[in-house]
């Protein structure tokens, strides 16, 4: 008897735990992973900006990001006039970029410590002393530099968080769509007898997610201007396709 309890054990704890339910993923698990998400794709967006000053771009420096959220700005003017989220989004996202900005940079003190740290040191006659005020000028020069990078890497990050937030529509049309196409031909091929592929089933499942999570995280670090509809569009296409193949290659029967 020791020993049926002894063996059902190691059974017993080698046991898959328990699926989370459909609540608990969607007001749980799904905000964590978008936020962590968000995140590792601020920090990969903030070291290839770093990595381009020092090596690719040295002599734009911080003008570089600059003029990277200048033209994301003018793409997001030009493109999302209309939205079935917000009435004006231009509008109401620019007042919300400029509060962020206020609240991040200025009301925090940051601005004002950048400008307080450009303030030159006068000579003082001694050799070493100079020595040692022009390095100390340099490297507050190349800091002030990575960190007007770090601000305006920011406001692009903050802008096209946006802009995924006002594409989430889409996103959920071509689900729709993915699902009610899979759908049909699922029944097409159930009452016509036709083949029933679990290979294309599982592996047409696994690229639901990444179809829509690498896309995004591309975008959201990419060090150069691009224009949303050129990766956001192809995107939405392709996890559309997974998703209708998905449920049409679902087994007939349940």
């Amino acid at each position: 008897m020791s020993q049926m309890n002894t063996s059902s054990a190691p059974a017993q704890s080698a046991s898959p735990p328990k699926p989370h339910g459909f609540f608990t993923v969607l007001l749980w698990d799904a905000p964590w992973r978008i936020i962590g998400m968000l995140l590792v794709s601020l920090l990969f967006s903030l070291i290839v900006e770093y990595i381009g000053i020092a090596f690719f771009w040295p002599d734009q420096g911080a003008e570089h990001s600059r003029a990277v959220m200048q033209t994301e700005s003018g793409y997001f003017a030009e493109g999302f006039t209309q939205s079935l989220l917000l009435s004006s989004p231009v509008v109401t996202v620019q007042s919300w970029i400029a509060l962020g900005y206020q609240w991040l940079f200025v009301n925090s003190g940051f601005m004002g410590w950048l400008q307080s740290i450009q303030t030159p040191t006068a000579g003082s006659g001694n050799g070493v002393t100079d020595e040692l005020n022009a390095w100390s000028a340099w490297a507050v020069q190349v800091a002030y530099e990575y960190l007007m990078a770090t601000m305006y890497v920011s406001l692009v990050f903050l802008m096209r968080v946006t802009i995924l937030v006002l594409s989430v529509p889409l996103f959920v049309l071509v689900a729709i769509v993915g699902i009610a196409d899979g759908m049909v031909r699922r029944d097409l091929r159930r009452y016509g007898a036709a083949y029933e592929s679990s290979f294309l089933y599982h592996h047409a499942k696994r690229l639901v997610k990444p179809a829509m999570y690498i896309p995004c995280v591309l975008y959201l670090s990419a060090p150069f201007s691009i224009y949303p509809n050129l990766l956001l569009l192809p995107a939405a296409l392709l996890m559309g396709l997974a998703i209708s193949v998905t449920m049409g290659s679902f087994k007939k029967y349940l």
